[in-house]
């Protein structure tokens, strides 16, 4: 209640008014600085991005000033070796001054018109002097053996020092819940699962499951400024990396959501969909082409993208409509084409139970690697899992194809993807490189794509036993 009352008597002297100048200025004086210019920067997602440069004008003096205001968010102070030398608040004012000294600069850090950054300060001069405790009583563990009673006591310091910065921010969350450091300080904080060390294999469980489901608890969708800090992206990041189930499907209930929760125009929204749409595109994860699909069907070109620009949007759209006929789920679009006798083949004419379908190239490197192990797998496997492989030549030369295939022994069917009655295996496939399969079941499903012939046999078997299960 102390500190609570300490925090109140702050902010009732100084005021909470916000400055009405539509500009900014940041004049910083630091005893000690030697450097002949400052950067200021701002974090945005996960990058962080210059935003004005400051030469020193007198004895450690140095100005911000620009006839504009500034985003809210955390700002840098970047010496001239690139180096970070202090961080602070665009909040409540953007006319601040800042005067310290090297030799012990946060907790001598004097700041006059921001009380958030008055603030701020005060929290990172407390964390500061936790962390120098926290490393002494680490160190001293180190040197302890498992069996000194002494380790009970000095664990049990660590927890008090831990509690007591977390009560820390929390009474400034009380006192000042609108602040951007409150939301600031909520945005860090993660849901207690409170699982405890003897906790079972289905409590561990439900306690993941509680976790998943507050994680964004704290997080305030309607403060833009929270961009700029390096809470936002780390937070979706790991959400997406580690806590959304990684099936396609279910991922794509989770992205929606999610970006269900933060309105549309805002900064948060933009970064989130753009990252989340490069993050999935980028994934060599089978199945995940669909993601892109879904965020060109329901955000790109339904115009929630707005501020993208033009050629990225068409580039987008093209690519999902490129992806769309070959999707895992979808039927597998037919291919008439014709053999080494000049016939044509239809793949759906194949009443196996799977079909293997094999984009390949006699002059390929890689496909000379993949297709004797293609063959191996076939000559083991095919009557036991009833399956056929209907290989695809993307060469046009027919006579190199047909000596290939005659000297190697390829004896599943042939066809030379050219010599085509219909579309463009290209475009109904999105294949512009070999090798590459696909396996598609008695109905023509796709149900794998973009697989090696090494994982053939792990995938078949075991999608036998789960549909047996379902069965």
């Amino acid at each position: 209640m102390k500190r609570l009352l300490i925090f109140l008597l702050l902010f009732s002297v100084a005021g909470l008014s916000a400055q009405e100048k539509q500009n900014y200025k940041i004049d910083i004086k630091i005893k000690g600085l030697e450097d002949s210019v400052l950067y200021l920067a701002n974090y945005f997602g996960e990058k962080t991005l210059l935003v004005d440069t400051a030469f020193r004008k007198r004895k450690n003096n140095y100005l911000f000033e620009n006839k504009k205001l500034l985003k809210g968010g955390i700002y840098i102070v970047i010496g001239q070796n690139r180096n970070s030398i202090f961080e602070f608040l665009i909040a409540d004012s953007q006319d601040l001054k800042f005067n310290s000294d090297m030799d012990n600069l946060i907790e001598k850090m004097e700041v006059k018109g921001s009380n958030e950054n008055s603030l701020f300060f005060r929290y990172l001069s407390k964390s500061n002097i936790q962390y120098t405790l926290l490393k002494k009583y680490q160190e001293k563990l180190s040197h302890l053996s498992s069996e000194n009673d002494s380790i009970q006591i000095i664990n049990q310091l660590i927890q008090n020092l831990n509690t007591e910065i977390v009560d820390y921010k929390k009474d400034i969350i009380e006192a000042y819940p609108h602040t951007f450091i409150s939301h600031f300080f909520l945005a860090m904080k993660s849901p207690d699962s409170k699982l405890s060390p003897n906790s079972s294999k289905q409590d561990s469980i439900k306690a993941f499951q509680y976790y998943k489901k507050h994680y964004w608890d704290y997080f305030d969708f309607e403060d833009d400024r929270l961009i700029r800090t390096p809470v936002f992206h780390n937070k979706l990041d790991y959400y997406f990396s580690a806590i959304a189930h990684p099936m396609p499907d279910s991922l794509l209930l989770e992205i929606d959501h999610f970006l269900s929760r933060i309105p549309e125009k805002s900064e948060l929204y933009k970064h989130s969909l753009w990252y989340l749409t490069v993050k999935f595109d980028q994934s060599k994860r089978m199945g995940y082409d669909q993601i892109l699909v879904h965020f060109a069907d329901n955000y790109y070109a339904k115009g929630k993208a707005g501020w993208l620009n033009s050629s990225v949007l068409k580039n987008i759209l093209e690519e999902a409509k490129k992806r769309r006929n070959s999707l895992i789920g979808k039927e597998a679009p037919n291919l008439v084409m014709q053999n080494l006798d000049l016939s044509p083949i239809s793949m759906y004419s194949l009443t196996n139970k799977y079909t293997i379908l094999y984009f390949w190239s006699p002059s390929c490197g890689h496909c000379k690697v993949e297709t004797p192990k293609l063959k191996d797998f076939y000559t083991k496997n095919a009557k036991k899992f009833d399956l056929e492989v209907f290989a695809v030549c993307a060469d046009t030369n027919m006579q190199e194809m047909k000596t290939y295939i005659l000297e190697n022994k390829l004896n599943w069917i042939n066809v030379n993807g050219p010599r085509s009655y219909t579309q463009n295996f290209h475009e109904l496939y999105n294949v512009y490189s070999t090798p590459y399969i696909f396996i598609l079941d008695k109905s023509k499903t796709i149900i794998a794509k973009q697989i090696s012939s090494e994982q053939l046999f792990d995938f078949i078997s075991n999608y036998e036993t789960i549909k047996q299960n379902k069965e």
